[in-house]
């Protein structure tokens, strides 16, 4: 799965309501925080344009490009922003990209500056969009493929995979599994700082939120180990280190008594600097239940 990340240029136009640039920081900000989540190490997309977009009147009689290179209203704090985050691109969108991305296995994010009809303008609704996209992979290979850029705060064990091809009717799970990950991503490291010396009041929460249970399986702790990937810096080169954890708690999908289940650790020092989730285990019981 491929994602075209397409700036709107409509959405720069002046309006009665926002006469120049200089109203629109606050959307500036926005648009960056989006930017920066494309560079993000586990997406590495390029947010691109059309070149239409220098010729859009931004404050009457003035140009996009013209207003980049010192005229009309604006800082110049916010004209650097703005051309930091136009120059990531790889390559100028073309009609012909666009007709690719409608065609074939590759999809399109609109993304605009400020509101606009059907696009996106900050970085809440533009993970959303892409873990609906995501939603919708029904082969498990590109699901898990496409899944590190949709959780950007999580860290997923060695080899996950192996066990994802044994999910049951997965192309049916797609939305179960992947409204649970956002809830680990966006939640878990957070509630565990808040609540690091009562967890069993983290995985209430996390129950809450997800109206799904969470529980710890000490009882299984040998069978829970996963191994997780992670640079180090040696003599001033990065090197990659394995690192194996006990991955306990786990959310019930489905139902409490489901074969579905996603096994994971709230955080690590070393894996993620302290600032991301482990998932260790997306599927079935890593052991067999009694009498089966």
């Amino acid at each position: 799965m491929q994602v075209v990340n397409l700036l709107i240029d409509e959405s720069f136009a002046y309006t009665k309501k926002k006469e120049s640039m200089a109203v629109r920081r606050d959307e500036i900000g926005e648009l960056m925080n989006i930017t920066a989540y494309c560079q993000n190490e586990a997406v590495k997309e390029p947010l691109e344009y059309q070149d239409t977009l220098w010729e859009t009147y931004v404050q009457e009689g003035i140009t996009f490009m013209e207003w980049l290179y010192g005229s009309g209203d604006g800082s110049e704090e916010d004209r650097r922003r703005l051309l930091e985050a136009i120059s990531k691109k790889e390559m100028t969108a073309s009609d012909r990209d666009l007709a690719v991305a409608e065609s074939s296995d590759m999809k399109k994010i609109s993304v605009a500056l400020g509101e606009f009809p059907l696009c996106v303008s900050d970085v809440e609704g533009y993970v959303e969009r892409r873990r609906e996209i995501l939603s919708s992979i029904r082969n498990v290979k590109e699901y898990e493929a496409f899944m590190q850029s949709c959780f950007t705060n999580s860290c997923f064990a060695v080899g996950i995979l192996a066990e994802m091809k044994h999910i049951a009717d997965f192309s049916e799970r797609t939305k179960e599994i992947t409204k649970a990950l956002g809830i680990l991503n966006d939640k878990a490291v957070e509630l565990y700082r808040e609540y690091s010396d009562n967890l069993e009041e983290a995985m209430h929460i996390l129950s809450t939120l997800l109206h799904r249970d969470c529980a710890p399986d000490p009882k299984h702790g040998k069978e829970l180990i996963f191994s997780f990937t992670y640079s180090e810096q040696m003599e001033g080169k990065s090197a990659a280190k394995t690192k194996d954890v006990e991955c306990s708690p786990h959310l019930k999908l489905l139902h409490g008594g489901s074969n579905l289940r996603i096994y994971f650790y709230w955080c690590d020092e070393v894996i993620g600097s302290g600032e991301k989730v482990l998932v260790g285990r997306i599927g079935r019981h890593p052991y067999k239940k009694k009498g089966k």
